[in-house]
């Protein structure tokens, strides 16, 4: 179920990133977080945020009784002075000061115990919104990913999460305190008079409205700065993780590039101390009418006890009652302004947890893939953005099952943008990609992924151990030891691995203990492997699989390959046309268009693009 009120349908090829409508004020925007933030943490640790608002409830309860308590001993200590029998003035006043110091210690426990319930709260929370993050971002469409403005406001909630997290469960789990506590203080106030619990609420309010409006500039400021906090993130990255530190100090440019970063960091700097002088010295204004107030109520409560209208114990409760409620609605003020403060980011975090996606959503109602199939692409174009230029345009192409087809091409003829939208990561700009003569959006895209095994040019090298990192191809059958290994042996990587410290169990990075760092051509095999371990798959796409393998271990894996989907659609790009021509068929792509589709000899006889090609590399390797 969504959570919150932000449901995003996403419009292919033609969108832009909602965003949520803020049509209600300040105490609806700290409504509207609270109700969301604790919705979640219900969800999350439901009896652990029960809890935590009880004991916070419950301590705040607990002051005004210690109020009471002090009043009745200070009564009775003025009441002894000078009294000969003190030993009968003694034993109630101590028996009074136990009960007190018991209800103290009580009071602490508690307050240790409610801060423990926070802190737990609060990780729990942590490791289930990075949870939640992950999760939602796999099931978004490509194309939203790939938008700037959603990776604005994605990297805005994902490098506040942490900071976030805690500062939400703070102020939520002090509401109960503060509340329970105000309103008891209050009704101390209201027996001696309800002017003076009004004036209290009154005089706070300067504070309130103080720091509402600089929460809101400091928002402000913080969106400005977002491509300046994307820079130096960037500029972080190439100086402390940078994949190739040897080209860093081959070119030299770690002193260009802490020049960029701390010129980046003084502009954010220069902005944020400014902002908050004028907030420091805002609120220490709005601070000067809850001081004035209080100090008219204590001369007042000074004035009964002179004419002997109040005891000494009751000035001292009024007072502590008085500034107890200060204290509380100072506090509850304080939650609700840091409630306000996450606002915006909570608005970006409900945002993001209820986008949903047009192609990567729930298809149970769909027809499942049937088990042989024909793929055909009829008067196909796309294009990644509405202002760009199509990348494909037009294309029609049919495959069968159990063909090879090779595709070839130069750089950015659209090879890799139709290997995608064959495998439904995008839908087409124009036209339709058909499975047995219906659209593909008719079938169960689980189904269809499931029928796909496919390895990108630029796969991931997992830093898991090389048994995860193959076994990733089929996480159902992860443990499948004998398989994995099998896999490995036909990419021709088994051998090197189980050279490695730990055999399989070896992590392919050498940041981890007894980790390594295999070559890039080694990193493809495992990857190769990756792929062939998904066994069910129909359809192998391998999209310049072998770009970093000599021409001897390609031959090997190819021939391998080819007789391992013998029954299945093999797809493969690639730039080698010594590999290009054992293909069934090979389509020739040009800015975006099928130039040629054919065999090797017959686009050979045809001495059109691909003829050209074959033999400008030829020419190489003479």
């Amino acid at each position: 179920m969504p959570v919150g009120k932000f449901k995003t349908k996403v419009i292919p090829n033609n969108f832009k990133i909602p965003r949520p409508k803020i049509t209600f004020g300040r105490l609806g925007q700290i409504t509207f977080t609270l109700k969301e933030i604790t919705k979640l943490a219900l969800k999350i640790k439901p009896k652990i945020i029960l809890l935590l608002f009880l004991t916070s409830a419950v301590w705040g309860f607990l002051a005004v009784p210690g109020f009471y308590l002090e009043k009745f001993i200070i009564d009775r200590l003025i009441a002894s002075v000078g009294q000969s029998d003190w030993q009968a003035h003694l034993v109630p006043i101590g028996a009074l000061m136990l009960i007190a110091l018991l209800l103290s210690l009580g009071r602490n426990l508690l307050g240790s115990f409610n801060r423990f319930l926070r802190d737990t709260m609060a990780r729990y929370f942590d490791a289930e919104l990075s949870a939640m993050l992950g999760k939602k971002l796999s099931e978004l469409d490509m194309e939203m990913i790939d938008d700037p403005d959603f990776q604005d406001r994605f990297n805005k909630v994902t490098s506040e999460s942490s900071r976030r997290v805690w500062s939400l469960m703070v102020p939520i789990s002090d509401i109960p305190n503060y509340v329970v506590g105000f309103l008891t203080s209050v009704g101390v106030l209201v027996l001696l008079n309800p002017l003076i619990a009004i004036g209290a609420l009154i005089a706070s309010l300067p504070q309130f409205l103080v720091d509402s409006k600089y929460i809101r500039k400091e928002y402000e400021l913080h969106t400005s700065l977002t491509f300046t906090r994307r820079l130096i993130g960037w500029t972080d990255h190439y100086l402390l993780q940078n994949r190739n530190y040897m080209e860093l100090k081959n070119l030299g440019i770690s002193n260009y590039l802490v020049k960029k970063l701390k010129s980046a960091w003084q502009e954010i700097l220069i902005k944020r101390i400014e902002l908050g002088k004028k907030r420091l010295i805002s609120g220490m204004l709005s601070n000067l009418p809850l001081t004035a107030f209080e100090l008219v109520v204590a001369l007042f409560l000074i004035f009964w006890v002179i004419i002997e209208r109040i005891t000494v114990g009751s000035f001292q409760l009024y007072l502590r009652s008085l500034r107890n409620a200060e204290q509380n609605l100072s506090g509850l003020v304080n939650s609700f302004v840091q409630i306000f403060e996450n606002y915006m980011y909570v608005t970006d975090l409900i945002w993001f947890l209820n986008l949903e996606s047009s192609i990567e959503k729930s298809d149970e109602s769909k027809k499942p893939v049937p088990k042989n199939f024909d793929i055909a692409l009829k008067n196909v174009s796309f294009k990644y953005k509405k202002n760009q230029k199509l990348i494909l345009k037009g294309v029609n192409l049919h495959i069968r099952q159990g063909e090879k087809i090779a595709i070839v091409g130069e750089n950015g003829a659209g090879k890799t943008t139709l290997i995608k939208l064959i495998s439904r990561f995008y839908d087409p700009s124009g036209g339709k990609v058909m499975i047995n003569g219906e659209n593909i959006d008719k079938f169960r895209l689980s189904d269809w992924r499931a029928n796909i095994s496919i390895l990108f040019q630029d796969y991931e090298g997992y830093i898991y151990s090389a048994h995860e990192s193959i076994g990733f191809g089929d996480v159902l059958r992860i443990d499948d030891e004998k398989n994995i290994k099998k896999a490995a042996k036909m990419a021709g990587i088994h051998e090197y691995i189980e050279s490695l410290p730990l055999s399989y169990a070896t992590p392919l990075n050498p940041r981890f203990d007894k980790g390594v760092s295999p070559s890039t051509g080694q990193l493809q095999r495992v990857g190769i492997a990756r792929t062939l371990f998904r066994e069910d798959a129909k359809i192998v796409i391998l999209d310049e699989p072998t770009s970093n393998i000599d021409p001897k271990a390609e031959e090997q894996i190819f021939n391998k390959l080819l007789k391992r989907t013998q029954d299945r659609i093999f797809i493969f790009v690639s730039q080698r046309f010594s590999t290009v021509r054992r293909a069934d068929r090979i389509i020739v792509m040009e800015s975006g268009k099928i130039v040629e589709d054919g065999s090797h000899k017959e686009l050979m006889e045809k001495k059109g693009l691909y003829e050209e090609l074959f033999t400008l590399q030829a020419k190489a390797y003479q």
